[in-house]
């Protein structure tokens, strides 16, 4: 588009592996394969956005390069209702505005920290959250990969994966969209030896919908478990029930449990709760009396769900949490966990999707 060299490394290697050859592939030509895992190229780590392949004329679609450079300049001109911003503690963010409705997402572990809407944050936060660089603040949507709760075998690495914690690139799809990315590095190699590129698009309409896709860009199947871990607020946990898990299979995690509950009733709380459900109905429903609100949340792909409060005690053992915190929320959690872990052959891709609606009761 600028007229400008693509600094491309794949054809960069194929010329300078045949350099003495006439019909070498030159430094801007598309003919060199793109697809070839053992050549890291700036393009591998970025997203070029759609709305920069349409400005290409349609004769050159397929045939001209867009540049690191062109790329770049894109995504630093956020579309209108999308902007740049800093989250409370500094950190990068960005911010998507629609319909009276406005949603913050961290760089740090694409979590979404807040969903304002005009009966306040559907989303809750920790009262003393802590935003320092690879540290998921306790609140909002914390991305769960690629393993769930503590590691099975090696208790040093950190719970509930390390995507929560690195920071993610981010590239504007339009003016209520936002996808973030993040692959491998040699540090998360260290702590789960496979390669892999991860997507969460962020979509706020009259809804808030969020997308993850794991793609396997290894040459080895793997196995991961993965969670959208939202906080949700609720004003009084005594009050509050959740529907749609009747009669489902479910698994007490708790350390205090509620001694005997009703399984073909809502969920109410009157102890520590943990359940892990699975095979899982795609609707469920959060009423929260205490706010006059009903949250409905619908996904795909989502094989198990956990609803969690931590019930004094717990929660006298958690960072960032003040002693009455427990009383304010419960996290009901999208996820593929424990036996519905997911299982990717190389280059295929799973995804997974949460819309969360709320309504005035």
């Amino acid at each position: 588009m600028c007229g400008g060299a693509n600094q491309c490394a794949m054809v960069a290697q194929a010329t300078s592996a045949d350099s003495s050859s006439a019909d070498s592939p030159s430094a801007n030509s598309p003919s060199a394969n793109c697809a070839d895992a053992s050549v890291t190229c700036w393009c591998k780590s970025l997203e070029i956005p759609k709305e920069l392949l349409a400005k290409l004329p349609e004769a050159a679609r397929g045939i001209a390069c867009i540049c690191q450079g062109c790329s770049n300049a894109a995504m630093s001109e956020p579309a209108q209702g999308v902007r740049k911003t800093i989250d409370p503690g500094g950190r990068e963010a960005m911010q998507l505005t629609a319909n009276g409705q406005t949603v913050l997402i961290s760089h740090t572990g694409a979590q979404v920290l807040s969903w304002q809407t005009d009966g306040g944050d559907v989303l809750w936060t920790a009262s003393a959250p802590e935003y320092a660089a690879g540290k998921p603040v306790r609140g909002g949507v914390p991305v769960v990969f690629p393993w769930f709760g503590d590691h099975k075998s090696d208790p040093s690495k950190p719970a509930h994966g390390f995507a929560r914690s690195i920071d993610w690139h981010c590239s504007v799809r339009d003016a209520a969209s936002a996808t973030f990315s993040c692959g491998d590095t040699p540090a998360t190699r260290a702590m789960w030896d496979y390669a892999f590129r991860a997507e969460l698009t962020v979509s706020l309409t009259d809804t808030l919908q969020i997308a993850m896709t794991i793609t396997n860009t290894d040459d080895r199947e793997f196995s991961f478990e993965q969670a959208l871990h939202t906080y949700l607020s609720v004003g009084d946990i005594h009050e509050a029930s959740v529907h749609g898990l009747q009669g489902v299979p479910v698994v007490e995690h708790a350390r205090e449990p509620e001694g005997e509950w009703d399984q073909s009733a809502p969920i109410r709380f009157r102890a520590e709760t943990d359940r892990v459900f699975q095979q899982v109905p795609d609707e469920l429903m959060l009423q929260a009396p205490a706010l006059d609100r009903t949250v409905t949340l619908r996904t795909s792909n989502s094989r198990s769900t956990i609803v969690w409060n931590p019930w004094p005690n717990k929660t006298a053992r958690l960072s960032q949490m003040h002693a009455d915190d427990w009383q304010s929320f419960v996290c009901v959690e999208s996820a593929n966990a424990f036996e519905n872990a997911v299982r990717l052959a190389p280059g295929a891709s799973h995804e997974m999707t949460l819309t969360l609606s709320v309504a005035s009761d």
